[in-house]
């Protein structure tokens, strides 16, 4: 019946991420939007002479007159009379994805399917959904968008097919090609949330451009320069055999180094430091891992063995390591550098390069917070941050290889550190003025503020501030005068499961640039058993991140797709940065 398939772009080649990049979607939309209805839906039967026309079967308008139509998708293809009450009027793009179903029943339902046909229509490059996979239920990506010819001469619709990227990590392998999926509208059962709102919709229709015809649109959220930068840089870094390299379990390392030097440059001074211990290990930190990661967005396990041989530790060669081992080591033992944490306690000063946060659990919140977990563990032990750090890196509570005191964790994309800094402006919680007093038993009154961390200004004179309560509170001495907030920005998650590390990793400034990274996602079958390491951009976690805290504490976990699931369920470290460290602003813009 079908001669072949076509791109809906470019003759003959399938459009996906290479070749359109998220600036660019499929223009469709419903009634509202100004493209000339030129097909029409069949929604109830019709009699015709002797033959019936089912619910379902697709036609085209004759002459441009609704009155009379072509049924496309029957082998005579006959002309009939039109009742307005028989028909709706389908745009080009409607009717494309709808004639490639073979079923007319099937059709019909999608259609009198509202929401979720609307959503179909109005899907875009990197949009998350969930379809039928023989019998199961799965989670996939749109990557692409075919056209399915007819034989000439038998129709003047055209047909529509999606690529979907299969997410369940038992298909997707090592990214082989039964991965991707050229499926019918029909196999989708529903859409990300940012897809279902009609707003973004209308605005498509009020943009399509000029060309008639036309599918392809402007990306309406976010910038188009970014888009297209975004665009390159997964050139370079997404793939089979991209990041760093696994050997021999340095999974821990690999992920800690892949995290703190792909996209970041909170540590950039450590490399150029000329106050190290160990010039030659900060050399090889520098000319064998970092610029070639950032350069070529490969680095082999090899190199990373020259590195591991210098920490001056054998079983850091061979054996399982934790993150904060490594980076104690690294930092403190052989490069001899500043630690990128100092915490105070009363007139002491602690030194730390990871902090553990130790908060118990509280059995009223279902999903715990970070910016509230860090709060309550430096509250309970009375520390205070003794300066604002460029590179903050929290650890959650997590005791062997399988015990994890919170069975989700819910990321703070910002951490405001403003009330735990020893030199912060203090504001109080009821008036806005500067605060004299703290109290920290009031931390779990949510009435009295929403942070945990409770200050005063006044607790005897105004009435406002007469909250009746005997706690023992405490007078605060003098600070600097109130500035600005003091925040960060998460750049990196390391996950742990069954003694096995991978990273989250932000890759750029828009909501959906996350990339995935598993420097042992599979092995080649040679004498060596050499290690597969990938790199995979994930930009569904850009969908969960936007929800609320108290929306994603609805989501069931064990409906999410397999790295949405490792990333909420599996963290184990966050890693939060200054926003100018942010190097993916500079490194690949050359």
């Amino acid at each position: 019946m079908f001669q072949g398939v076509q791109s809906l772009y470019s003759t003959g080649v399938l459009v996906k991420e290479s070749d359109l990049f998220q600036g660019q979607v499929i223009f469709a939309a419903m009634d509202f939007a100004p493209e000339k209805k030129e097909a029409f839906i069949v929604t109830r039967e019709i009699c015709a002479g002797r033959k019936k026309i089912p619910l379902g079967s697709i036609g085209c308008f004759v002459e441009g007159k609704h009155s009379k139509g072509r049924i496309v998708d029957m082998k005579s293809r006959p002309v009939i009379a039109l009742m307005s009450s028989h028909i709706r009027p389908l745009s080009q793009h409607q009717g494309a994805l709808l004639l490639t179903i073979e079923s007319p029943q099937k059709r019909h339902s999608l259609f009198c399917n509202e929401q979720l046909f609307s959503s179909i229509c109005c899907l875009r490059i990197h949009d998350v959904l969930q379809l039928r996979y023989g019998r199961v239920a799965t989670v996939g990506i749109v990557r692409g968008f075919w056209e399915r010819r007819r034989k000439p001469g038998s129709g003047e619709l055209r047909m529509v097919l999606i690529e979907v990227e299969l997410l369940d990590p038992g298909i997707i392998a090592l990214g082989n090609s039964s991965s991707r999926l050229k499926i019918d509208a029909s196999k989708i059962v529903a859409v990300s949330s940012s897809i279902t709102n009609p707003i973004w919709c209308k605005e498509i229709g009020q943009r399509s451009l000029k060309k008639a015809g036309s599918y392809i649109m402007e990306h309406l959220a976010e910038d188009d320069a970014e888009a297209a930068w975004e665009h390159d840089v997964l050139q370079k870094m997404e793939g089979i055999m991209k990041g760093i390299q696994g050997h021999c379990n340095s999974c821990y390392l690999d992920t800690t180094l892949y995290s703190l030097f792909s996209f970041s440059s909170a540590l950039d001074g450590i490399l150029y430091s000329s106050e190290v211990r160990d010039a030659t290990v900060q050399q090889i930190l520098r000319q064998q891992i970092v610029q070639p990661l950032r350069q070529h967005g490969y680095v082999g396990a090899e190199n990373v063995m020259n590195l591991r041989r210098s920490l001056r530790c054998d079983s850091f060669v061979t054996e399982e390591k934790d993150p904060e081992e490594f980076l104690n080591v690294l930092l403190r033992e052989v490069l001899a550098v500043e630690p990128l944490l100092k915490i105070r306690s009363d007139n002491e000063v602690l030194e730390y390069n990871c902090y553990q946060i130790l908060a118990e659990k509280d059995a009223t919140i279902k999903v715990p917070i970070v910016q509230q977990l860090l709060e309550k563990s430096l509250l309970s032990y009375g520390l205070k941050l003794d300066e604002i750090p460029s590179c903050l890196i929290l650890q959650m509570p997590r005791f062997g290889k399988s015990y994890k005191k919170f069975s989700s964790v819910y990321p703070s994309l910002e951490l405001d550190l403003t009330d735990m800094v020893e030199q912060a402006p203090r504001v109080c919680c009821v008036c806005g003025g500067e605060a004299a007093h703290g109290c920290s038993r009031c931390q779990l009154d949510s009435l009295l503020h929403p942070k945990l961390i409770k200050l005063f200004e006044n607790l005897s004179k105004p009435p406002s501030h007469r909250i009746g309560l005997k706690h023992p509170y405490k007078g605060l001495g003098p600070n600097s005068p109130p500035t600005k907030q003091y925040t960060l920005d998460l750049f990196a998650v390391l996950c742990i499961e069954s003694s096995h590390y991978v990273a989250f990793v932000k890759y750029g400034p828009l909501r959906h640039s996350w990339l995935f990274f598993d420097s042992m996602a599979g092995t080649l079958e040679n004498e060596k058993g050499t290690n597969i390491p990938v790199v995979k951009a994930c930009p569904q976690i850009g969908d969960y991140l936007a929800m609320t805290p108290e929306e994603f504490a609805t989501v069931d976990t064990k409906q999410m797709d397999a790295f949405s699931r490792r990333f909420f369920c599996d963290a184990y470290t966050f890693m939060y940065q200054k926003p100018q460290h942010a190097s993916y602003k500079y490194w690949f813009r050359n």
